[in-house]
């Protein structure tokens, strides 16, 4: 993989080339212009979570979960804001229902809706009617996504997909050589250990991209291809506070020396993909940039900057066209004469356009911006 800010994480995938482009310089810097735009939803009523949605570009629909019906997904329109439909996704044993809940949901071709939770995949069609169900091989994923047209969560070893007539298609392989919940990384010239604590993905017609989070270090982002091939994506340097001065060494019972690295404030990326194919990773709990945009073909990338003093309860969301969707949750007056933020809380919807605060383009990257 990449080397970011001294460390290089060395993951073993036995049959498989990982293939990446490094991250540059970023070449532009924007911020969300909230000055201008407009307002799809305000309703001091809702309660919609940031972390789990879904946009149909094609038909303008944004998908939400809603604390009015927690065991539904709730459709409006991007246009007007007005609500459309709720899609029923109870718990429950029963073939269309979920074992241990819904969480995540994805937006598939044709209008169809993908709704993800432990032990269960389900797919409904355009009017919100079930159409199959999924139990992959893999109890614990809460996200999914649509990749050429089927089912995909992701796993620590890759992506499993939901193949013809029931057969599952496993990126790279069970036989890759790979802990699940384990990464060696180099730091210092000594090997240092770490574990995955998420995984979040999107895909492409022929590629999925998973974000991995870590108990220490920055995120790191893989690429699985349709014909086994794995790749990578280098995060930017700014996502990356990787201290080189700080550390702890342990010795395990067999005489092993490894290196435990300094916890960092992990960013929780959410990828998604802005129509052009360059790949966003937005961040909920970073107070001081929203996130990046990556060309992935060449490494070129913008960094989305944050107000720390007013963007507390702005969380972006999805890129659309030149614009950005925003939430923002809900906050609150405190006693200690501060404010309160909630995660997961938006009552409001909005649409802005970017600025550009410095830097030249990335070619075919938000061409309007100027």
């Amino acid at each position: 993989m990449k080397r970011l800010n001294g460390c290089r994480a060395i993951i073993l995938l036995a049959g498989a080339a990982i293939f990446g482009v490094p991250a540059a310089d970023a070449q532009q810097v924007l911020e969300i212009d909230y000055a201008t735009g407009r307002t799809i939803i305000d309703d001091q009523w809702r309660s919609m979570r940031a972390s789990d949605l879904a946009v149909d570009r094609s038909r303008g629909i944004l998908y939400v979960i809603d604390a009015e019906e927690p065991e539904g997904v709730m459709a409006f329109s991007l246009e007007t804001g007005e609500w459309i439909r709720t899609i029923q996704t109870p718990e429950g044993d029963g073939p269309r229902e979920f074992p241990a809940g819904r969480r995540g949901i994805a937006a598939a071709r044709d209008g169809h809706l993908y709704a993800a939770g432990p032990k269960r995949v389900i797919e409904y069609d355009s009017v919100g009617a079930f159409v199959s169900s999924w139990i992959p091989d893999w109890a614990t994923s809460f996200y999914v996504c649509d990749f050429g047209g089927e089912p995909a969560i992701p796993i620590p070893e890759g992506v499993i997909r939901r193949g013809p007539e029931g057969r599952e298609d496993v990126l790279p392989s069970r036989d890759a050589d790979q802990s699940r919940f384990v990464v060696l990384s180099e730091v210092q010239g000594r090997t240092a250990m770490t574990a995955h604590v998420d995984f979040r993905i999107v895909c492409a017609e022929s590629s999925a991209v998973v974000v991995r989070s870590y108990s220490d270090g920055p995120d790191s982002v893989f690429v699985y291809h349709r014909g086994g091939e794995v790749g990578g994506v280098a995060v930017p340097t700014d996502f990356a506070d990787w201290s080189e001065d700080c550390g702890e060494e342990v010795t395990t019972p067999s005489g092993h020396v490894w290196l435990v690295p300094c916890p960092i404030w992990n960013r929780g990326l959410y990828p998604s993909f802005d129509g052009q194919g360059n790949l966003v990773l937005f961040s909920e709990v970073d107070f001081k940039t929203a996130g990046t945009i990556i060309d992935p073909e060449t490494g070129c990338y913008a960094i989305v900057r944050k107000d720390p003093s007013t963007d507390k309860a702005r969380v972006p969301v999805r890129i659309l066209g030149d614009s950005v969707l925003v939430f923002h949750n809900y906050s609150e007056p405190n006693d200690n004469g501060g404010t309160t933020y909630y995660t997961d809380s938006a009552n409001r919807v909005t649409l802005h356009p970017f600025r550009r605060v410095s830097g030249d383009l990335c070619p075919g990257m938000l061409p309007s911006v100027n």
